[in-house]
């Protein structure tokens, strides 16, 4: 079955997915204050602001793979693969705008963060499946 007709029979979860894109692409475009995102986040790796984009895509990578009931690898790469599209979009838009700017670390983080959320799903997806 493909994806566009597990979103139809699933609108509840399409419509969570794509409330979750709309928050993320609000939050991506606003104005924030300086130095907001700047401090090193957890382990001291990368900044904050990394690890806020990671977390972002996550969560659209799991309700993603939620909407469209990923099972197999090639339906969880494609939802990974547009979750990650999305975010190199917005990084682009955001590279227009005086009051933001464009990251090819950020879109890796949106990558990392998608795949992270794919994976999650794969798990609660197992978990969840019932057994024969």
């Amino acid at each position: 079955m493909n994806p566009v007709t597990r979103l139809r029979e699933n609108p509840r979860r399409a419509a969570i997915a794509v409330g979750y894109a709309f928050v993320v692409l609000v939050a991506s475009v606003v104005p924030t204050p300086p130095g907001s995102l700047t401090p090193m986040g957890p382990l001291g790796l990368v900044g904050l602001d990394k690890w806020v984009h990671a977390v972002g895509y996550a969560g659209l990578g799991f309700t993603v793979g939620a909407a469209v009931r990923a099972r197999g690898r090639k339906e969880v790469v494609r939802a990974v693969v547009v979750v990650a599209a999305f975010g190199t979009g917005i990084e682009l838009v955001q590279a227009v705008l005086p009051y933001r700017s464009f990251g090819v670390a950020d879109v890796g983080a949106n990558l990392l963060g998608a795949v992270v959320g794919g994976a999650l799903w794969v798990a609660v997806a197992w978990v969840a499946e019932p057994r024969r």
